[in-house]
């Protein structure tokens, strides 16, 4: 079964929901589900994506899977509707990870949080042409979770039978990658710089709920909780969160 993320919850203050819902809802047209926090709810494919109110100035990382084959119609979608974040060396805002067989651009939310679009070759493909339609996003590929890398990944794979399947947890630079490719938690440490803007990561709240057995939650240093279920989206639980890539320099 694939370690689909089933629901994400983050956190923004509350003056900022009608901004979010904005974009989220209006510009790029996801489909709202009734909410029942106060908050934005959100449908995206296999995941329900949230944000309650909260405290602070949060912030994330977190990444759109689009099938495989539409990249293209994807990316002008989102350029006509979103401002696309540059490569700062070389200013082109498509970021074609080759190790990974994939691309992907970004951008901002009005919370500040950097939402990727990313596109594995192979993966989700079912031939469609013409306009690209947010219905077709697949879910949630990635979110970051700031923690102890190393003791995460361990209790990770103990526990919930994840397992790291790229990257490292090793070094004060480095990700690692768990779950699957384009179903990822990806460990990092506070501080390292996201793609593509080099903001250091920070740790938020986050609640995560993964598809899958062994059943059962983690919780990472910090207070950060992963919850892995296999039916239904379950109880959510917190995690908490940041970074970027390694592999993909990020």
């Amino acid at each position: 079964m694939p370690t689909a993320l089933l629901r994400v919850c983050l956190r923004a203050p509350a003056q900022l929901l009608p901004a979010l819902t904005e974009l989220y809802a209006g510009r790029l047209g996801l489909r709202l589900a009734q909410p029942d926090n106060g908050g934005l709810t959100l449908e995206v494919g296999e995941t329900v994506l949230e944000y309650r109110p909260g405290g602070g100035a949060p912030f994330y990382h977190f990444a759109l899977l689009v099938p495989g084959d539409r990249f293209e119609a994807a990316l002008t979608w989102a350029d006509d509707r979103v401002e696309l974040l540059p490569d700062p060396e070389t200013g082109e805002v498509v970021f074609d990870f080759t190790s990974w067989d994939a691309k992907a651009v970004y951008f901002h939310d009005p919370a500040g949080s950097i939402v990727e679009l990313i596109a594995h070759r192979g993966v989700g493909e079912g031939g469609r042409s013409g306009a690209f339609e947010p219905a077709e996003l697949l879910g949630l590929s990635e979110i970051g979770l700031v923690c102890d890398p190393p003791s995460a990944v361990e209790r990770l794979r103990r526990e919930l039978g994840l397992e790291l399947w790229d990257g490292s947890v090793d070094g004060e630079a480095r990700l690692g990658f768990v779950g699957e490719k384009a179903r990822t938690l990806i460990l990092c440490r506070a501080g390292r710089p996201w793609l593509p803007t080099g903001r250091p990561a920070e740790a938020h709240a986050v609640e995560v709920v993964l598809a899958g057995a062994p059943e059962g939650d983690v919780v990472l240093a910090g207070g950060g909780r992963v919850s892995r279920h296999a039916t239904g989206y379950g109880p959510t639980v917190r995690a908490s969160t940041s970074s970027r890539h390694d592999v993909r320099g990020g």
